[in-house]
C-alpha cells in the first residue's frame, strides 16, 4: 500500500514537473517572439525612413541629405558630426539592448517570470532609442552632450542586472557561478567604457572657451583625433595602436563573464545558437527594404545602364546563383542525396555559400552598373539566408564556433544590403559620399569581398575540424585494434 502511494506521488511529481517545464518553455518562446517582432518592426521603421532616422535630414539645409558626409564648409562639417554622433549613439543602444535582451531570455530560462521586469526595461530602452531617431534633431552641441548621458542609466541597469543574475545563479548553478572575478571584471569594464566615453566628450565640449556650438574650431580634442588618424608618424601610430588596444580590452572585459561560461563547457550556450534567428530576421527585413531601395525616385538617372550588353554577365551570374541554391535544396530534401552528420552538412553549407558569393564577387568586380550589382547582391543574400534557415532547421546543435561564424556571415550580408541600399538612396539625392574613399574598390565591392573572405575562413575552420575529427577516430580505431590483438 505504501509502495503504491509512493509510486503515485512520484508519477504526480513527474507530471507536475513536466507541466512546469512546458509553461517555462512556452513563456520563453513568447518573450522570444515578442522581441523578434519588435526587432523586425523597429528595424523596418529605421530603414524605410532612413532619410530621417539614419541621414538626419532635418538637421541639414532644406532637409536635403545631399549634404550628408559633405565636409566642404565648417557649417556642414559641424552638422555632420552631430548627425553621425546621434546616429551611432542611438543605433548602438538599439542593437545592444535588443541582442542583450535576447541573450538574457535564455540565461533565465529556468526563472523566466523573474526576468520579465528586466525584459520590459531593456525593451523600453530599445523603443526610446528608435523614438529619438525620429524626433531628436537639435542644433545645439550641449543637447547632444546631454543625450550622451542616456548611457548612464543603461549602465546602471546593466550593473544591477549582472549582480541580480550572479546572486540568483549562484544558488541554482553554483559550479558555474562560483567565481566572483568574472562579474567584477565585466562590471568594471562596462564602467570604464562609459566613463571614458563621457570624459572624452566632456573634455571636447568644455575645453571650448567661447561658443560651445563651435566645437571644431581650435579644439584640442578634435585636433588630437584628426592628427592621430591623418598624420603618418611613429607617435600617432602608437596612439592608434593604444586606442584600439584599450577598446579591445574593454570589449573583452565586458564579455569576460560570457567567455568564462563558454570555456567552462557547463553552459549549453543556447542563446549563441538561437541568436542566429534574430540575425536572420534582420536579414529578411533588410531584403524587403533593399527591394524598395532599388526603386528610389530620381535614382534612375544615376543607375540606368549605359550599355545594356553588359547585362548578359549579370543574367549568367543569376543563373549560376540559382543553380547553386537549387543543388543545396535538392541535397537537403531528396532522400537519396541527403548528407548525414552535422560536420559534413556544415562543410557542404559553407561550400554552397562560398560558391554563391564567388559568383557575386565576379559580377560586382566585372560590372560597372549599380543596378546590376544590387540585383545580384539581392538574390545572393536571399538564397544565402534561405540556405542558412534550411541548415538551422536540419541542425539544432551545431558547434559554438559554427554559430559564431554564421552570425558574422549574416552580419556581413546585412551590412552589404544596408550599405548598398543607403548608397542608392544617396545617389537618388545627388550624393556620392560613399564613392569618396581612397580605395581601388568601391564600398559595395569591399563588403562583398569581405563576406567571401569570411566564408573562406569558415570553410578552412570546418575542414580543420574534419581533419582533427578523422584523426581522433583513426587513433581510437588503432587503439581498439591494438587492444583486441593484445587480448588474443
Amino acid at each position: 500500500m505504501v509502495n503504491s502511494q509512493v509510486k503515485e506521488k512520484k508519477i504526480y511529481d513527474d507530471f507536475e514537473s513536466m507541466l512546469n517545464n512546458k509553461k517555462k518553455n512556452s513563456l520563453v518562446t513568447t518573450l522570444k517572439l515578442i522581441l523578434i517582432s519588435f526587432f523586425v518592426v523597429l528595424s523596418g521603421l529605421i530603414l524605410f525612413f532612413a532619410p530621417t532616422t539614419i541621414f538626419s535630414n532635418k538637421l541639414f539645409f532644406k532637409s536635403n541629405i545631399e549634404y550628408f558626409l559633405e565636409f566642404s564648409s565648417l557649417t556642414n562639417e559641424r552638422i555632420n558630426y552631430l548627425a553621425l554622433f546621434r546616429l551611432f549613439l542611438l543605433i548602438s543602444i538599439f542593437i545592444y539592448t535588443i541582442t542583450k535582451n535576447f541573450s538574457n531570455i535564455f540565461t533565465h530560462k529556468e526563472s523566466t517570470k523573474k526576468y520579465i521586469p528586466w525584459f520590459v526595461i531593456y525593451l523600453l530602452f530599445s523603443i526610446v532609442s528608435v523614438i529619438l531617431l525620429f524626433t531628436f534633431f537639435k542644433q545645439g552641441t550641449m543637447h547632444y552632450y546631454a543625450l550622451s548621458f542616456i548611457s548612464i542609466p543603461l549602465l546602471l541597469i546593466d550593473i544591477s542586472y549582472s549582480i541580480y543574475t550572479y546572486k540568483l545563479k549562484r544558488k541554482t548553478n553554483p559550479l558555474v557561478y562560483k567565481n566572483k572575478k568574472a562579474i567584477v571584471i565585466s562590471i568594471s569594464s562596462r564602467i570604464a567604457l562609459v566613463l571614458t566615453f563621457i570624459i572624452i566628450l566632456s573634455i571636447w565640449v568644455f575645453s571650448i572657451k567661447g561658443d560651445k556650438d563651435d566645437f571644431l574650431n581650435n579644439n584640442i580634442v578634435h585636433q588630437f583625433f584628426v592628427n592621430m588618424f591623418s598624420k603618418k608618424d611613429t607617435k600617432n601610430l602608437f596612439y592608434i595602436i593604444m586606442f584600439f588596444l584599450i577598446i579591445s580590452l574593454l570589449v573583452l572585459g565586458i564579455n569576460f563573464e560570457r567567455i568564462m561560461l563558454i570555456a567552462s563547457k557547463q553552459n549549453k550556450n543556447t542563446d549563441t545558437r538561437e541568436k542566429l534567428l534574430l540575425y536572420i530576421a534582420l536579414t529578411f527585413t533588410s531584403l524587403i527594404w533593399f527591394i524598395r531601395a532599388l526603386f528610389y525616385k530620381k535614382s534612375s538617372d544615376v543607375i540606368i545602364a549605359d550599355s545594356p550588353s553588359k547585362n548578359y554577365l549579370y543574367l549568367i551570374g543569376l543563373f549560376f546563383i540559382g543553380l547553386i541554391f537549387l543543388s543545396y535544396v535538392l541535397v537537403n530534401f531528396v532522400r537519396k542525396l541527403i548528407i548525414k552528420g552535422v560536420l559534413l552538412n556544415t562543410i557542404f553549407t559553407g561550400f554552397i555559400l562560398t560558391l554563391i558569393w564567388i559568383v557575386t564577387a565576379i559580377v560586382s568586380l566585372k560590372n560597372q552598373e549599380i543596378i546590376v550589382t544590387n540585383i545580384t547582391i539581392l538574390f545572393a543574400s536571399l538564397f544565402s539566408v534561405i540556405s542558412l534557415l534550411i541548415y538551422k532547421f536540419k541542425t539544432t546543435n551545431e558547434p559554438i564556433y559554427v554559430s559564431i561564424f554564421l552570425k558574422l556571415i549574416v552580419s556581413l550580408i546585412v551590412s552589404t544590403l544596408i550599405i548598398n541600399g543607403l548608397n542608392a538612396l544617396l545617389l537618388a539625392n545627388n550624393n556620392q559620399s560613399f564613392y569618396n574613399i581612397s580605395s581601388l574598390l568601391s564600398l559595395d565591392q569591399i563588403f562583398v569581398i569581405s563576406t567571401l573572405v569570411l566564408l573562406f575562413t569558415f570553410n578552412i575552420a570546418t575542414i580543420i575540424n574534419l581533419i582533427l575529427t578523422l584523426n581522433v577516430i583513426t587513433r581510437k580505431n588503432k587503439a581498439m585494434k591494438e587492444a583486441i590483438n593484445e587480448n588474443k
